[in-house]
């Protein structure tokens, strides 16, 4: 960093935003978060890869991240014939509270803000899915929920069924945690009756009357900013890329792209040339886009009912082909926590 202290606004307080505030801080920025009302009831399951990642970061113990209940596998079944389970250890808990872990040190020195800094050298755009005009792939939608009364073995299950696919996992606060994915809002459950009715066709009997929470459907189809940077400002994050929970980590792109994100205010603190940072930034995202969207489309049309997501996979597969035209991602790859010049030649690969 320079020899001022660089003035740094983040813009939200989830994962990728603590992450890069956290990081920027180390660096001997001067971090300001300013962030909205917590939203509880987003039920996530973090690999125990990811978990490992961000107890790296923080300087924490695994341990002191185990919020919620840890899983021990995966059960998919997803087309005839492809009912399976398969050793995945992973963390269930609520999203905000895992954030408002890893933000409690930054709350108690006091980066947390009702106000905007107007003056700061950097802003993080780090709140909510990117803006109206970012390129979306597809309409589909998701909605969370939350069973009581029920009890179920230490798994995570995907399931595919008629109107769309079934996440279920532990809840955290009891009971079993659902999410209900839908080709389209217009399709997405709306009662507790469909929540049962779906629960239902993917092997889990529950009645309307043991849904006790059903959140309002929300977009899930994967999203970029475009661009995801303005003169010093950056989208991190999901507003940054949001990945479709089917075929994406979101708390590990959450990390690693907070990660890029510090490296690449660092690099322009250093002297490196900001317009090239900013390409480096946008292609590496769209690198990894493109790779999302190309496995969404391999495993949405191999669903059970895979016409259900035709429309889908179409958007996907169009904007797929349309990414290929983009240049690479320019000039530079991580070592550690920064970015290096790369050997001419040598481009990264289409991970963050």
């Amino acid at each position: 960093m320079s020899r001022r202290r660089p003035r740094i606004l983040v813009r939200g307080g989830g994962l990728a935003g603590i992450t890069a505030a956290k990081l920027l801080r180390d660096r001997g920025a001067d971090v300001r978060i300013v962030a909205g009302p917590r939203r509880p009831g987003r039920i996530v399951a973090i690999p125990i890869e990811t978990l490992r990642l961000a107890a790296d970061l923080f300087g924490l113990d695994v341990a002191a991240l185990q919020i919620g209940p840890m899983v021990e596998r995966r059960r998919v079944d997803w087309a005839p014939g492809s009912a399976d389970a398969v050793p995945q250890a992973a963390l269930v808990c609520d999203a905000a509270d895992f954030s408002a872990i890893l933000a409690r040190p930054l709350r108690d020195a006091g980066c947390f803000s009702g106000t905007a800094d107007d003056d700061a050298d950097w802003t993080l755009a780090a709140s909510g899915r990117p803006a109206h005009d970012a390129l979306r792939a597809g309409e589909r939608v998701g909605q969370f929920a939350r069973v009581a009364g029920m009890t179920c073995d230490p798994s995570i299950a995907i399931t595919a069924t008629s109107a769309g696919w079934v996440f279920t996992a532990p809840h955290p606060d009891g009971g079993l945690a659902v999410l209900l994915v839908s080709p389209s809002a217009a399709l997405a459950a709306a009662s507790r009756d469909d929540v049962a009715e779906r629960l239902a066709e993917a092997g889990c009997a529950a009645s309307a009357r043991d849904v006790a929470e059903i959140g309002a459907p929300e977009s899930i189809a994967p999203a970029l900013a475009q661009p995801p940077h303005a003169k010093a400002r950056l989208a991190i994050g999901d507003a940054a890329l949001a990945l479709d929970p089917l075929r994406g980590d979101g708390a590990g792109f959450a990390l690693r792209g907070a990660l890029l994100a510090q490296a690449v205010v660092a690099a322009v603190a250093r002297g490196e040339e900001r317009g090239r940072c900013f390409g480096h930034y946008a292609g590496r995202l769209r690198a990894v886009f493109a790779s999302h969207l190309h496995g969404c489309v391999a495993h949405y049309g191999a669903a059970r009912h895979a016409a259900i997501w035709r429309h889908e996979v179409a958007a996907m597969a169009a904007l797929a082909r349309r990414l290929a035209a983009d240049p690479a991602p320019v000039g530079f790859r991580m070592q550690g926590h920064d970015l290096v010049a790369m050997p001419a030649g040598m481009q990264p690969h289409a991970t963050m």
